[in-house]
């Protein structure tokens, strides 16, 4: 930044998971602006859910008592999804409710404000200028008098893609004869051992390597024209020469100095957070070609104008009056927590680049953005036709669309979970009627071979009368006989006789008896009475 007067466009790329609040007002209430359901947050649309045409009503009754399973029965978890903005993984459970992040009103995506850009540099400008100074309105003028120092500094706002939710936990100290390192887990509670969850609060974050462009101006030919104090006046020169070596500066001591805190003060899960210090050390170029910065959420009272006040963060004294008198001055350090990645929050690394470089940036933005939107309609198209496939009972169909969208986005298959449910239900059923069918066939062949066989030899073992006649039929109706040949009657006559003789006359008789209807289907009413008489009359 070698010009005054001059616009210089920025890329900033996230570092650490950074969150840039909306208000108060517009973080997300559990059982009102979103519903947790298996293990997944639904950030719920009020206008798609009575598209939906969901009970307003009772939707509104579930609202006010914050019934959050009252709401997912009542909009029914298949759609869940439907009348969702987006669907994430939940990283934690929390009481509390979720920090939103500042959006565009327009296109609905995140923005880095260039005020909040312009408050972290402010902050090291005051620590770099105040030569022990320490009334700001001494070192930076009064927008009042207008000579105000930072007023010819403009910073553009950033855009970004998207957001993540990432889990925050307070590492604290505590006092066990001396004070000691721990985590937080209650409004008393501070543990030696890390937990995910107990006075935990999740924000909606910029995860790491995400970027954005944006563009600061300086106005510094403007400030000949202010009576400046004396503190300004030698070092003015920083804005167009050397911001970004005054920033690493002052991001690299700040990072020793939160490294030595935590190695005096190590606990569960520091040797992680000192990791991810050295890592953002090592950043920070000898150049001065770019500059790592921290801000925003998270930032704590050593990153803000108060920084200047310690040499060393880990005696920084305690206090002598008020509702924390004896206990140790700034001690706790909000910790983002995202997989296995324990990080100080908010460091953005911003580097100056040319005009092609913004232009070549922004088109690969711009295709990134047309490649996500195919993405999204090519999604939708197969959720439309899995829908379609459910309907005209083409499960196979269904779970071949599901698949087609898993390769898309592997992480929003729950708005499939029920298709997908139904359709693998009816197949599991479909494929054992097909098992119970060809189970069936192959008993239906085994008869057909059993009764290929002559009459004698079908009925030789037989030794009761009724096994004898359904035999006998059987065998008829796979030979596809309507009546028995003279010789066969022989047969069967022979067989009844052997019968009588080998039973007792009474179990004969009572056999006889209870098979002379199946006798008159095989010989016809007249030789069936005939043969009666002959063989049980005698």
């Amino acid at each position: 930044m070698e010009t005054i007067n001059e616009k210089y466009d920025l890329k900033i790329e996230v570092l650490t998971p950074l969150s840039i609040g909306a208000g108060s007002e517009k973080d997300w209430v559990k059982g009102v602006d979103f519903v947790v359901n298996k293990g997944k947050i639904y950030k719920l649309n009020l206008k798609k859910i009575v598209k939906e045409g969901v009970n307003i009503d009772q939707l509104t009754s579930f609202f006010a008592s914050k019934n959050e399973q009252g709401i997912i029965n009542l909009i029914t978890e298949p759609k869940l999804e439907k009348v969702s903005d987006f669907v994430m993984p939940l990283p934690a459970d929390s009481p509390n409710d979720i920090k939103a992040f500042i959006k565009n009103q327009l296109t609905g995506k995140p923005i880095l404000a260039g005020s909040s850009l312009k408050g972290a540099i402010r902050s090291i400008l005051f620590d770099y200028l105040r030569d022990r100074e320490p009334d700001e309105k001494q070192v930076f003028g009064s927008s009042v008098k207008g000579d105000e120092f930072m007023r010819f500094i403009k910073i553009s706002d950033a855009e970004f893609d998207g957001t993540s939710l990432v889990n925050t936990k307070i590492f604290n100290l505590q006092k066990k004869g001396n004070w000691i390192g721990g985590w937080k887990h209650g409004g008393k509670e501070t543990g030696d051992k890390y937990k995910s969850t107990g006075f935990n609060t999740i924000y909606e974050c910029l995860k790491p390597n995400q970027s954005g462009l944006a563009s600061i101006m300086l106005s510094l030919s403007q400030f000949d024209k202010i009576d400046n104090h004396s503190c300004q006046q030698e070092k003015r020169g920083i804005l167009n020469n050397d911001l970004f070596e005054v920033v690493n500066n002052h991001t690299k001591e700040y990072l020793k100095k939160e490294k030595a805190f935590f190695e005096k003060y190590s606990a569960d899960k520091t040797d992680l957070i000192i990791e991810s210090i050295d890592k953002l050390l090592n950043l920070i170029p000898s150049d001065n070609s770019y500059c790592i910065l921290k801000m925003s959420a998270g930032s704590g009272f050593h990153s803000i104008t108060g920084d200047w006040q310690f040499e060393d963060y880990s005696r920084t004294g305690v206090w002598n009056s008020g509702r924390n008198n004896g206990k140790q001055k700034y001690k706790s350090r909000k910790i983002a927590v995202w997989g296995e990645h324990f990080d100080l929050m908010g460091f953005v690394k911003l580097t100056a680049i040319s005009e092609e470089e913004k232009e070549k940036e922004q088109l690969a933005r711009e295709a990134l953005a047309r490649e996500q939107a195919e993405k999204e309609e090519e999604f939708a198209r197969f959720y439309k036709l899995a829908e379609d496939a459910c309907s005209s009972e083409q499960w196979t169909e269904v779970l071949q669309y599901v698949e087609k969208a898993e390769r898309i986005f592997p992480d929003r298959l729950s708005r499939f979970d029920s298709l997908k449910s139904i359709a693998n239900e009816y197949i599991k059923l479909q494929e054992q009627q097909k098992a119970i069918d060809e189970a069936k066939q192959k008993e239906e062949e085994e008869r057909r071979i059993a009764n290929s066989v002559p009459l004698a030899e079908k009925i030789a073992d037989m030794n009761k009368i009724p096994t004898l006649c359904g035999n006998v039929k059987q065998w008829m109706k796979y030979n596809e006989l309507r009546e028995l040949t003279e010789d066969d009657k022989v047969v069967l006559k022979s067989k009844l006789l052997d019968l009588g003789k080998s039973l007792k006359e009474k179990e004969f008789k009572k056999q006889m008896n209870s098979s002379i209807n199946d006798l008159t289907l095989i010989l016809g009413q007249d030789l069936a009475r005939q043969w009666f008489d002959e063989i049980v009359k005698g």
